[in-house]
């Protein structure tokens, strides 16, 4: 399973119809996603990458212990005086000379810089955590919101077939009537034409489904061509009061939690300069052995084999108020990144109460645009059955077929508008990612 486990996924319940073409249930449609999904995979190497950095040695709080070893051979011709006067005059000299050490280098105190820097790294690994789950979030959305558009799409054509039944019915009794000479081939041809123009539309509906079908599959970074059947349900199972999400989202909201920790990982960064301010203490250790043979010398052999350690001790008094400069703009950038977080807080408050009003809007409409359909329908049904009957005329019951045909696509429509706003407001809220 990718790195995604680690967090819960809250799913919207939805039933599953089963059909005789494989059906992409939306839990399935997001299993794929967060094991194939190009932006996560990518968000998830970058947030392990900032994961790995986060160690006490990135920090600087551990020794650097290094190993050095060097060998040299010379052949030389030497002609030496010396003041007691002795006189060396040799050629082919050999010199030999080899070198072997262990060098331990620890800062032991640099003005708490260290522990800001590890404190640094682990908010740095935080932000990347909620970049990754806002990636997430953020392809969640908009798969959810593909699902539900090829939802609707399903719907719409399911509502074609069935007004293209009321359509043909009308075709046959117009057909009938002008056969046995009970109305004109006018109605006849009238019918004809308005349920060729449903058969048009019908067309369009398909090939808008067949592309939704193709963004899907891409989402889902498999083959684009691979067909697949949706649920038809469209279930709303999120019903927040708005008191409770004004208390939760500033809590909750993963962009304003980003921000939060961008605003600590900037102290941090500013407990960092300050530390320049402070001497640094440094223990040396090194344990060498080194050999070396002079044929031309008066010390023909010379061997060192120890161990020597020491402190040193630094402090920058000025560097060109460098320091104080560098001071300065780590406070503008902890100033800059509280900014941040205030405007991209009331960037959501106000994203939050757009989304809430178009949730609540678009129920009471939901409501409304169902009593209209099942109105349209039942009018539709009579109108078609007093045509029968010639009751009423062919202008008439082509009216109350285009108002079903318009109630249809209004309540499939709120339907896809109210889980859009459902599922904004749970991304809103931090409940797409738990």
């Amino acid at each position: 399973m990718n790195r995604f486990s680690v967090f819960g996924i809250l799913f919207f319940v939805f039933a599953e119809n089963v059909f005789s073409q494989e059906v992409l249930t939306l839990n399935k449609a997001i299993e794929i996603a967060l094991k194939n999904n190009h932006s996560i995979l990518l968000s998830q190497n970058e947030n392990e990458i900032a994961e790995n950095d986060v160690t006490v040695g990135n920090a600087g709080m551990m020794p650097q212990v290094t190993f050095n070893a060097s060998g040299n051979w010379a052949n030389n011709n030497t002609q030496q005086k010396f003041a007691t006067g002795t006189e060396v005059n040799k050629k082919g000299a050999t010199t030999t000379g080899i070198a072997t050490g262990v060098a331990l280098n620890w800062t032991l105190f640099d003005g708490m810089k260290m522990f800001a820097t590890y404190d640094k790294l682990k908010t740095f690994n935080a932000m990347s955590e909620l970049s990754l789950k806002m990636e997430i979030e953020n392809t969640l959305a908009e798969i959810i919101n593909t699902y539900y558009s090829l939802t609707k799409q399903k719907q719409l054509l399911t509502a074609i077939d069935n007004s293209l039944k009321l359509y043909e019915e009308r075709v046959k009794i117009a057909e009938t009537k002008w056969n046995i000479g009970s109305a004109s081939k006018l109605d006849y041809l009238q019918a004809k034409v308005d349920m060729n123009a449903q058969k048009s539309n019908q067309l369009r509906e398909k090939n808008v489904f067949s592309d939704l079908k193709i963004a899907m599959n891409k989402m889902l970074a498999r083959a684009i061509d691979t067909d697949f059947d949706v649920d038809e349900t469209i279930a709303i199972t999120y019903h927040p009061a708005y008191e409770e999400l004004k208390t939760s989202v500033a809590t909750q909201n993963n962009s304003l939690r980003y921000l939060q920790k961008n605003i600590s990982g900037n102290e941090f960064a500013l407990k960092e300069m300050r530390a320049q301010r402070y001497p640094r203490l440094t223990l040396n250790a090194n344990y060498n052995y080194a050999h070396t043979e002079n044929q031309a010398s008066i010390v023909l052999l010379n061997q060192m084999l120890g161990l020597n350690a020491g402190l040193s001790l630094s402090w920058n008094i000025y560097n060109g108020s460098n320091a104080s400069r560098q001071i300065k703009n780590a406070q503008v950038a902890v100033n800059t990144s509280q900014l941040l977080f205030d405007e991209q807080k009331f960037t959501v408050e106000t994203s939050v109460l757009k989304a809430f009003n178009a949730f609540i809007n678009a129920q009471e409409l939901l409501k409304l645009e169902e009593e209209n359909y099942a109105m349209a329908k039942e009018n539709a049904e009579v109108a078609l059955e007093s045509f029968r009957l010639g009751a009423i005329n062919s202008l008439q019951v082509k009216e109350a077929q285009n108002s079903l045909d318009d109630a249809s696509v209004r309540l499939v429509n709120v339907r896809y508008e109210t889980k859009v706003a459902e599922t904004e407001l749970m991304r809103l809220n931090g409940g797409l990612v738990k």
